[in-house]
């Protein structure tokens, strides 16, 4: 992804609201970076259908073989490709399942965690925030959530980054990632527990039906929580301003959340929605089976919001931004996501309040995927000795 987004959407904007584009060189997609556009798309669902078995390149074969975002677009037996009343089935079966998870068990565990991560850097006084923190965060709480052996996390981490990122190693990830969740699910069936994954079988999905609600719960769970941590730092890290304000109680760690969600969004792309009918989309003619790649990061840093100097005036204490999706698939879990990332990072935040780039000249290099933005690594540093002093008065939880 390009390291200014906004000027990137900027320059695509002169073709319009609608972009033509293609995926991986090959495959022919539009790309909605208006905002307007993009709520438009996401709200109607009779014009614009989730149901990717209805994309008219794999119905005439010219998907490419091998094509490494086949995952992505291939069709599961789970929410995010249902529609009507079995859409509403699915999404209250995962609802029933997270459930079966309290919030307070649920956020003393992201506690737990966030402290295990940061006792293990902390007397180093200098870490990778994204590799060592903000990646590992939301895999350990998810695989506690979920119910799987803490010894599958690093699987779990491996296989959805990668998976993520789309290219080589993509749909040999996939096949990990979905061993791994079918193992899983089976021994739930045999063994079950207060979990997650036994939540979604006793709201009576299917096995197949778990699996695959699973299989997209941990690649959006993983990969939008763990970009949205890992931005967070970034903003922290990068901006003295918004460190001092913090200091100051000017801001607090949801204002920053939700300034991310705004300039960073986490889910960059959303794949995607599918025209059932021939339709004047804002000027561009989009055909019966066409596909079209959701940008919420190009609605979020749509113009219409203003130009650089007024956009953060226009947008704090805005929700109205597009980083949940909209309609009747936006996001099912988003008290989930934001406990995780508010924890995570205000822990950080209290832990480590000296925090600042190792080298304030570095730059961030972003991955290559189109569907989260996320840096590869960020380094920053702090005094270890007061780090101590802090976790002595403030009593981390720990094990």
């Amino acid at each position: 992804m390009p390291a200014e987004p906004a000027a990137f959407y900027g320059q695509l904007r002169e073709h319009g609201p609608v972009v033509p584009v293609h995926l991986d060189g090959t495959v022919p997609a539009w790309l909605v970076i208006g905002y307007d556009v993009c709520n438009q798309v996401l709200r109607d669902g009779l014009r614009f259908s989730r149901d990717l078995g209805l994309w008219g390149v794999t119905e005439r074969g010219e998907l490419p073989p091998d094509w490494p975002l086949a995952p992505h677009v291939t069709r599961m037996d789970n929410m995010l490709y249902a529609s009507g009343q079995e859409h509403v089935r699915l999404r209250g079966a995962f609802k029933a399942g997270l459930r079966k998870v309290g919030a307070h068990w649920r956020n003393t565990q992201i506690r737990i965690v966030a402290d295990q991560l940061i006792d293990s850097f902390v007397d180093a006084g200098r870490a990778d925030i994204v590799g060592q923190y903000a990646v590992p965060l939301p895999v350990a709480v998810l695989t506690r959530l979920f119910g799987f052996p803490l010894e599958e996390a690093e699987v779990l981490q491996r296989a959805v980054l990668t998976l993520l990122d789309g290219g080589e190693g993509a749909l040999a990830a996939h096949e990990e990632l979905s061993q791994t969740i079918s193992m899983h699910v089976h021994r739930r069936r045999r063994e079950p527990r207060t979990d997650m994954v036994t939540g979604l079988l006793e709201a009576g999905l299917t096995e197949e039906e778990t699996i695959k609600t699973l299989w997209l719960s941990i690649n959006a769970g993983i990969g939008a929580t763990t970009a949205w941590t890992a931005n967070a730092c970034v903003l922290l890290a990068r901006a003295e301003d918004v460190r001092i304000d913090l200091r100051g109680s000017l801001r607090d760690i949801p204002s920053i959340m939700e300034r991310v969600l705004w300039d960073h969004t986490p889910v960059q792309q959303v794949i995607g929605r599918i025209a059932t009918a021939d339709v004047n989309l804002h000027g561009t003619i989009v055909r019966r089976g066409d596909l079209l790649i959701l940008s919420l990061a190009g609605a979020n840093l749509d113009p219409r919001f203003g130009g650089p100097d007024a956009r953060t005036s226009n947008t704090n204490g805005n929700g109205s931004h597009l980083a949940w999706g909209n309609g009747a698939h936006e996001c099912p879990a988003p008290d989930l996501a934001k406990a995780i990332v508010e924890i995570g990072v205000g822990r950080a935040w209290t832990r480590l309040d000296d925090l600042e780039l190792t080298d304030p000249s570095q730059r961030i290099r972003w991955r290559d995927s189109i569907i989260v933005r996320m840096p590869e690594e960020l380094n920053v540093s702090w005094d270890p000795a007061r780090a101590r002093a802090r976790a002595r008065t403030l009593a981390p939880i720990g094990e």
